[in-house]
């Protein structure tokens, strides 16, 4: 009986097997087969939960801000006014989440009235000075090449070649696409509508995040104890918590470098006399934030606009930003990074083609610190197992270098 038993208990587990592999395969042709009406629920549920994604990104950033005026601000202030330390937290973390959203939407605003009406002047000027721009560039290129008649006349075509180039995509491609995109707005007010009130409801949910995030925290935590182990969910919320910090340094201190490299390429600007100041700190500064290609991006624009409107400016801004670039990559980043992401230039590289690749703009600035947590964590569980088989974890005793094997073995 006992061997029918066992007999009967294979046939039943082949069975389960064969039910599981062909259920998979129906799922897995069911999924392909409505691949568009999956990705177009997904898109769905996307564009509703923009206001969430708005607000958890202000919230982000502004929580440190949060924190630290609830430390030194509004709560030694509120315990001195009401006694109950209960409702004097509320209240300070209130007032402080209004104080930092009123200040932000304040500080964005003069920018945006500061700033925007420049560029926009500047853009007019560029496009009405563009044909003495070219005459100026051309007698630059006749003083500097009279030696040489050959290059002389090859500088010329090229010049009048780029000219009558630029000058096409102003009136065939620029000036027609603005119409459009203007003609565009006009039409579409309810889209840009959708937009205002996203990032308004966006607002209105980083309140509501800033205010409670202890206790949403608390929540979120409270739901992993119940769903995983308790050794599981501890795991989980120190690589939470490291990739929090990794984020939160990376993001805010690549915002304050990049801030203060829009200023400072506004003040040696100014002083050297370049033109379209406003414009160039600008597109300097947006551009910085991109990690690695930021600084070539924004440069090299800016670099031709300014040698076609003045050649000797255009030079004298090269040799500038050179060195402030130099001073930013070696000393004003670091300083204010630290060591947040412990990467080689070739990972850094590599992360921001990939991601970029894969995720576009967005994958470009948030590239760096992900893939320097999935460094981190690979290159934790790869000690770990080579600790377990009594193998050696640094790098330099895989090295066919003999050298390095003796200086770690002097080590130990």
């Amino acid at each position: 009986m006992k061997k029918i038993s066992e007999k009967y208990e294979k046939y039943l587990l082949a069975g389960i097997t064969a039910f599981c592999v062909v259920a998979a395969a129906l799922i897995l042709k069911l999924i392909f087969d409505n691949l568009g009406a999956i990705s177009q629920g997904i898109h769905m549920v996307n564009s509703a939960l923009k206001p969430v994604y708005i607000g958890l990104i202000i919230s982000f950033l502004l929580s440190p801000l949060v924190n630290k005026s609830d430390q030194y601000i509004f709560l030694p202030l509120m315990h001195k006014i009401i006694k109950r330390e209960k409702t004097a937290g509320s209240v300070a973390r209130g007032l402080s989440v209004a104080v930092v959203i009123l200040l932000s939407l304040l500080v964005v605003f003069s920018l945006v009235m500061m700033v925007v009406p420049e560029v926009v002047h500047s853009i007019a000027s560029l496009v009405n000075n563009m044909p003495s721009y070219y005459r100026n560039l051309v007698s630059w290129g006749d003083r500097v090449f009279k030696s040489n008649p050959y290059i002389s006349n090859y500088f010329d075509q090229v010049s009048q070649s780029v000219y009558q180039k630029f000058l096409s995509w102003l009136q065939n491609d620029l000036l027609p696409n603005s119409n459009k995109l203007l003609s565009t707005l006009t039409d579409g007010i309810t889209n840009l509508i959708n937009v205002l009130m996203n990032f308004l409801i966006g607002i209105i949910i980083s309140v509501y995040l800033m205010a409670g995030k202890e206790n949403f925290c608390a929540q979120a935590k409270k739901l992993m104890y119940a769903l995983f182990p308790v050794h599981w969910v501890e795991g989980a919320l120190d690589v939470l918590s490291e990739t929090h910090t990794v984020f939160a340094k990376f993001i805010s201190g690549k915002l304050i470098d990049s801030l203060i490299v829009g200023i400072l390429t506004f003040i040696i600007m100014s002083i050297a006399g370049v033109p379209y100041t406003v414009l160039i700190s600008v597109i300097i500064g947006v551009t910085n934030v991109l990690p690695y290609f930021g600084p070539y991006i924004g440069t090299i624009p800016c670099a031709i606009l300014i040698l076609i409107a003045n050649p000797m400016k255009g030079i004298l801004f090269i040799v500038l930003i050179i060195i402030l670039q130099q001073f930013d990559g070696n000393i004003l980043g670091p300083m204010i990074l630290g060591d947040s992401i412990g990467l080689k230039s070739f990972w850094i590289l590599f992360s921001i083609l990939f991601f970029g690749s894969l995720f576009g703009l967005v994958g470009m600035v948030c590239a760096v610190p992900v893939f320097a947590m999935i460094y981190r964590w690979v290159k934790r569980w790869c000690n770990r197992r080579l600790s377990g088989k009594g193998i050696p974890v640094e790098t330099a005793h895989y090295r066919s270098d003999p050298q390095e094997k003796k200086v770690i073995e002097k080590k130990k």
